[in-house]
């Protein structure tokens, strides 16, 4: 089974499931998540500093990926998803990805870890943009 890491702020440890609100989650490498389209994946946060020895994986919950939508991810156009206008749906992603505002989902996309191109967003339910 494929794991997804998420970070803790973006997870209700009480109900074992992401955040109220997150119903999608983005990641680099369309082509890669499009192969786990209708399969089942753990989500989990890192106990300690992630990708160090002694760190581990804390699975909170399993979700069946419903479909994986491709998302352009590129500075200059913001985010096209197949619209004419992709900054009239801004605000929506960022809200259904699990941010409060959209500083903070521009301060996660932008800050110089996520290069231009091809990004997946994955669902977890039948919501599509």
């Amino acid at each position: 089974m494929k794991h997804i890491a998420f970070d803790k702020r973006f997870v209700d440890f009480e109900k074992s499931d992401p955040k109220k609100g997150k119903i999608h989650t983005i990641r680099v490498n369309y082509d890669f998540w499009k192969r786990f389209e209708g399969k089942e994946v753990a989500l989990f946060t890192w106990e300690g500093k992630p990708y160090q020895k002694g760190s581990t994986h804390k699975v909170f919950c399993v979700k069946r990926i419903v479909s994986v939508q491709d998302l352009d991810f590129n500075i200059d156009r913001i985010f096209a998803i197949g619209h004419k206008n992709p900054a009239s749906i801004f605000k929506t992603l960022a809200k259904n990805d699990g941010f409060c505002d959209l500083q903070s989902f521009y301060q996660w996309f932008y800050n110089g870890n996520y290069q231009p191109g091809k990004m997946a967003i994955i669902h977890f339910t039948d919501f599509r943009y």
